[in-house]
């Protein structure tokens, strides 16, 4: 009696290949995805600290009774503090040139350890609408009479309603955005755009 010859089975040179070439496609692909949500993730970090400041100088103003501006530009920001020269206290501890220049502007820088502003990685673009209109950042920070505020936050609690896009130039394809409608607390928005 014969006995039955078992089929060998396996896998062919050819169909090992193929495997092989769908498993090299698809990290190729997690790389690729890897690298673009590192740009994104970086992005999103630098508005989710914004956000956190600017919400930080909303309650700082309420709480010191005082009006707070952001200046900018493209790349660059920076917090300034509204100086009442009409007051007496403030008034005397300045020299007369002091006083003449807070008269021209009554913005000054203010550095606060607590209400830092964030740096403005590389790579990353600002641009700033105000109902609706695109703000020229030209004068902002390089006026002659010193740095003017793009943005108020102002004591009584409000502040300016306002758009911040935030741009990475590594990838085109997504913008943050940073809302904040004058009243209720700032948030942020991730935009993204089909390649």
């Amino acid at each position: 009696m014969k006995t039955p010859v078992a089929q060998q089975s396996g896998f062919t040179l050819l169909e090992i290949m193929v495997v092989l070439a769908i498993i090299a496609g698809l990290l190729g692909l997690v790389s690729l995805n890897g690298s673009d949500t590192k740009v994104r993730d970086e992005t999103g970090r630098f508005a989710a600290a914004l956000v956190v400041q600017m919400n930080l100088y909303r309650e700082e103003a309420v709480y010191r009774n005082a009006d707070y501006g952001l200046a900018m530009d493209s790349q660059e920001m920076l917090l300034l503090q509204w100086t009442d020269v009409r007051q007496r206290a403030q008034s005397t501890s300045m020299s007369a040139e002091e006083l003449s220049q807070l008269q021209k502007n009554p913005w000054t820088a203010y550095s606060n350890a607590v209400l830092g502003v964030p740096k403005v990685p590389e790579g990353i673009r600002l641009s700033l609408s105000i109902d609706g209109a695109e703000v020229d950042f030209d004068e902002l920070l390089n006026s002659d009479d010193g740095p003017l505020p793009a943005l108020l936050f102002l004591s009584s609690e409000e502040y300016t309603a306002f758009d911040l896009t935030i741009e990475n130039s590594a990838d085109n394809r997504f913008v943050f955005v940073i809302h904040g409608d004058g009243f209720n607390p700032v948030r942020k928005e991730l935009v993204t755009y089909e390649s």
